[in-house]
């Protein structure tokens, strides 16, 4: 039998952050999307299996989707 694993970082839930930001990818200012997200272990590369780091936070521009590193 032969499985495929890897690494993936899955995020969900979103909401408006409260001011606006400058996206230094695309240039946009506005409200990022603040999303929390954390890494698995996953099973051909889709389904999660065993989280290996914390839940973090995320800020996601709304234009390009760039996702930075939150607070």
């Amino acid at each position: 039998m032969f499985f495929i694993i890897g690494i993936h970082f899955f995020v969900w839930g979103q909401e408006r952050a409260a001011q606006a930001m400058h996206c230094t990818n695309c240039g946009i200012v506005a409200p990022f999307l603040v999303r929390k997200g954390r890494q698995f272990i996953t099973l051909f590369f889709i389904i999660p299996i065993l989280p290996i780091s914390g839940v973090k936070h995320i800020l996601q521009c709304p234009n390009c989707r760039t996702r930075f590193q939150g607070a």
